[in-house]
């Protein structure tokens, strides 16, 4: 049966998942250095959180039994605890220890008073104890128990996973390296910013935009710089970028004008899958290999080229790492009504409407075209506009991506 080329954004992620049959193998890193890093197993808790009953306020250690019914207790101080300190006794009846936050809570004690419910006077507390109130004591795995699974395989390390895995003593975790991403932007009208620009010139935009973007979905980037009109020039430095990198993208150069070269080059090297999606936009998006390193053919217009990245590139980099290539989109109304024409997938800039008393909408923005810039720079996120939807009304859900 003949293979069937994508058209549809839908049918190009599925391609793409089946396409990247295997993730980077995984390597043993030290916590130190697994940040922003996806995890390739689970994590089980190999000890309890916390470790020991510790004190949650600064107040006074007691035990139940000492206080009267009306709340109130004098007890002598038999001694002082602080955070760190590793020997405590245990109390004695009528005593209280005086215990700081984190502290260890002394054998015999069972609540804690908080400091602004006492009263000291020499070696001696007078307290008064809430009924019913909170004991204020963090027991052992109240938070975490030995043996819990925590964090499954294909969770990005981030700041909370980290405080997590350093707390339970890990000195290391294994994880999928980084996927190696080149980056190449093409066309004789680039300049690198800042320099000087000649008379139909422009500044390369989309390089430093991209850079951006594959860092934050978890790449390694490498900078292949501009490359001009030149098809051998353009090819060598991508034969080049091929043997150590596990994805090559190009910005520019994949449309249908008589200097656009990337599908042609593409298919001198290696195989170009598939070329031109059913998406606005971002239709002569492609995808194949070179060397056996897939590659994405992006467009050069800025906004086009990010919605490429926002929706392929991010999906490649997921299959890369393991992951299932799904899109982080979240449901979102609109906070006004949007008007469709055409067929297909439509991609519109848009902003978070965080109005007081009403859920949160995203705000369509003014869309003037695949060059904009200005589209790109006030927009937090894209509303992904699926083929079955037409004109949309004024608080109607649709799908929302980050930018």
């Amino acid at each position: 049966m003949e293979k069937r080329t994508p058209k549809s954004l839908r049918d190009a992620l599925a391609f793409i998942e089946a396409y990247i049959e295997t993730s980077i193998p995984p390597v043993r890193m030290a916590l130190s250095a697994a940040f922003g890093h996806v995890l390739a197993e689970d994590i089980v808790a190999p000890v309890p959180l916390p470790r020991f009953d510790n004190a949650a306020m600064d107040g006074f250690a007691v035990c139940s039994g000492d206080i009267r019914p009306d709340g109130t207790a004098n007890l002598r101080i038999g001694q002082t605890i602080t955070a760190g300190e590793r020997i405590v006794h245990a109390l004695h009846p009528g005593e209280a220890a005086r215990i700081m936050t984190g502290a260890l809570v002394p054998p015999g004690a069972d609540r804690v008073v908080v400091q602004e419910a006492t009263q000291v006077e020499g070696d001696a507390v007078h307290l008064r104890a809430q009924a019913g109130g909170k004991p204020h004591i963090r027991r052992v795995g109240e938070d975490v128990s030995m043996g819990d699974v925590l964090l499954k395989a294909g969770t990005r390390i981030g700041p909370g996973q980290l405080a997590l895995l350093t707390a339970l003593g890990l000195g290391s975790v294994l994880v999928v390296p980084r996927p190696k991403v080149a980056l190449l932007s093409t066309g004789n009208e680039l300049v690198a910013s800042p320099g000087f620009l000649e008379n139909g010139q422009i500044y390369d935009t989309n390089r430093p935009m991209l850079s951006r973007m594959l860092q934050a979905a978890g790449a390694e980037v490498t900078d292949l710089g501009i490359a001009g009109d030149d098809p051998e020039a353009i090819l060598a430095r991508l034969v080049e970028a091929a043997s150590g990198h596990d994805l090559l993208i190009s910005s520019g150069g994949a449309s249908v004008g008589s200097a656009d070269h990337l599908t042609q080059i593409v298919s001198r090297r290696g195989f170009l899958e598939f070329w031109k999606l059913d998406l606005r936009p971002g239709k002569p998006i492609g995808f194949g290999d070179i060397d056996d390193c897939p590659i994405l053919l992006l467009p050069g217009s800025p906004f086009a080229a990010a919605v490429g990245c926002n929706l392929i590139g991010r999906a490649i980099i997921a299959c890369l790492e393991g992951k299932a290539p799904g899109r982080n989109t979240w449901r979102l109304p609109v906070s006004r009504p949007v008007s469709r024409s055409g067929s297909g997938t439509q991609v519109l800039p848009g902003r978070l409407c965080h109005e007081p008393g009403h859920a949160t909408a995203v705000e369509p923005l003014p869309y003037e075209g695949s060059a904009s810039l200005r589209a790109l720079a006030f927009a937090d996120v894209m509303l992904v506009l699926s083929p079955e939807q037409g004109n949309i009304a004024a608080g109607e859900l649709v799908d929302v991506l980050p930018v």
